[in-house]
């Protein structure tokens, strides 16, 4: 029979498991449901469990048995995040650091105050860790996963932190005692470890928009030698317009009127082919749009009718905002817009934040201003999505509401 002891010992640890898998599931992507991660982790914890067993004899030490048998959980998030291997290492021992030195602080904290309860005040403390879990999600998961973005292209180096912290804590747990003086180091060194992950993410953030800066510049420098070749262009046409004029008036005096076309036709298509197009009056969007538009020209690529690329961006764009401005300022508030090619489809994806309130009878979404019609953006949407052989498709859920719009792409033109 179990002692008392061993008993909150276990609970402590059933505990401490559930807030990893949930911190687990709030920083990384799962490939299966939460109640399946669930499932394969405390399939993970019995086999770790009877281990721990075996390896009692050769290492009474418990903590030392869990800290060599702890990594084990590693397999089992391979298998269930999609996530690369170097972001699921890094966020593994990243949770597996941080809520041990919680423990290990509350432990320490027990034994000074709470002497005869101490293992009570620890399992306490990881509920209290439980409950926080929200606020982890809302302040902590963006800070982690701007990390993860640098990570996932590649980036191993990253992981030796966490896994520095990880030798730090076992450490502390195998060799610590409860004094004063390996308690105040253990609580610097939390609020330091703390304080690295959030100046690593900070400065992350920092370059990952510095390179989106860089890009766009790029595009705005390309976008501006185009427009500076297309009025060098114009010039030198409007200079040989005269020559140009000579000819033509010489076709029409010998009433070689299929000639003075055809002449005709080949000016109009050496104009065309120097025009720079505008897409929209936003400069940025319009560089960017105009970028590609010219890249796929150059290529023989087909690109779908700008003008209505323009009207499904800027109308759902502009409900997006509408739905944003809806939503008191100190509430979360954003907009996300995804734009790719696959299977010859363009996927236009719009995300946005919302209060929840939609205007919809028999799957028509009606405008939520003081009128009876139908909403004009998600029809003019709709209907262009139909001429372009695609679909426009709605979802929500609490509080989001996702716009996705697929158009085929028309045929390449010929070469």
């Amino acid at each position: 029979m179990l002692d008392p002891t061993r008993i909150i010992l276990y609970l402590t640890d059933l505990v401490f498991l559930t807030t990893n898998i949930l911190l687990l599931h709030i920083f990384l992507q799962p490939k299966k449901p939460l109640w399946f991660q669930m499932l394969a982790f405390i399939l993970t914890a019995a086999i770790i469990y009877f281990l721990r067993l075996i390896l009692e004899p050769v290492l009474p030490n418990f903590a030392l048995r869990g800290f060599i048998t702890g990594p084990l959980y590693l397999i089992t998030c391979f298998a269930l995040f999609t996530d690369t291997p170097q972001a699921v290492v890094f966020v593994f021992f990243m949770i597996y650091s941080l809520t041990q030195f919680i423990y290990l602080i509350f432990m320490h904290t027990g034994q000074y105050f709470f002497a005869e309860s101490a293992d009570t005040f620890v399992i306490l403390g990881l509920a209290v860790e439980l409950c926080a879990l929200p606020l982890i999600n809302k302040y902590a998961a963006p800070l982690i996963k701007t990390i993860l973005k640098l990570i996932n292209q590649k980036n191993p180096i990253f992981i030796v932190f966490p896994f520095l912290a990880f030798l730090l804590l076992a450490f502390y747990g195998v060799y610590g005692t409860y004094s004063v003086l390996s308690f105040v180091p253990l609580v610097i060194a939390t609020i330091l470890i703390f304080f690295a992950y959030y100046l690593i993410a900070l400065s992350i953030d920092q370059t990952i928009q510095q390179g989106l800066l860089l890009k766009q510049i790029a595009l705005q420098r390309d976008h501006y030698h185009s427009l500076n070749q297309s009025i060098a262009a114009a010039k030198a046409y409007r200079r040989d317009l005269r020559q140009h004029l000579v000819i033509l008036l010489n076709f029409l005096r010998k009433s070689n009127t299929c000639a003075a076309k055809e002449y005709l036709l080949q000016l109009c298509k050496i104009s065309d082919e120097n025009i720079i197009p505008t897409v929209c009056q936003n400069q940025y969007i319009d560089a960017l749009v105009c970028h590609y538009i010219k890249f796929a020209n150059q290529n023989h690529i087909a690109f779908v009718t700008k003008i209505d690329l323009c009207v499904i961006i800027g109308n759902a764009l502009e409900n997006a905002l509408e739905a944003c401005f809806k939503i008191k300022a100190d509430e979360s508030r954003f907009i996300d817009l995804t734009i790719k090619l696959h299977k010859g489809y363009i996927i236009i994806k719009i995300t946005n934040s919302f209060n929840g309130f939609v205007n919809q009878q028999n799957n028509i979404f009606f405008s939520t201003k003081e009128s009876t019609e139908q909403g004009l953006g998600l029809s003019s949407i709709n209907t262009l999505a139909s001429k372009h052989q695609g679909r426009c498709l709605i979802t929500m859920e609490p509080a989001i509401f996702k716009l996705s719009v697929s158009l085929k792409l028309p045929e390449a033109p010929a070469k």
